[in-house]
């Protein structure tokens, strides 16, 4: 009788843990990122970034974005304002260095270096992130 139940029990165990994991958070379509409060726009023409989060999520591990994540805090991820909030865009690890500096993972670092390898992905201010309108 035992072994007839036993598979039949792990076979559930297994379904809820697998319904479990994919319940356990959920990825984003789209997000706007928004300048933490106090922080000064550099020029009058910058917008909130309306973000393809769910195009990214899947051609981009996590972890390249959300650097300082690991497998413990997976899907509690915390807005990159919490860390990123100096509005001098001097500071290496300010809001505006988070998006525009040289190297992955900051968006235009991103684009710029996968552009040079031949990729069409947009790099310009208005064409890519802050799109007029």
């Amino acid at each position: 009788m035992l072994k007839r139940i036993l598979p039949f029990i792990s076979a559930v165990a297994i379904a809820f843990l697998a319904i479990t994991a994919v319940q356990a958070y959920e990825v984003p379509d789209k997000i706007t990122i928004v300048r933490p409060a106090g922080n000064k726009k550099l020029n009058t023409w910058v917008k909130e970034v309306k973000f393809p989060h769910g195009f990214h999520a899947i051609n981009v591990a996590c972890k390249k974005c959300h650097h300082k994540e690991s497998g413990k805090t997976l899907g509690e991820f915390v807005p990159c304002r919490e860390c990123h909030v100096s509005d001098d865009p001097n500071d290496k690890s300010g809001f505006y260095r988070a998006w525009h500096s040289d190297g992955p993972p900051s968006c235009l670092g991103c684009h710029t270096q996968m552009r040079t390898k031949g990729g069409k992905n947009p790099v310009g201010c208005t064409t890519a992130c802050h799109k007029p309108g």
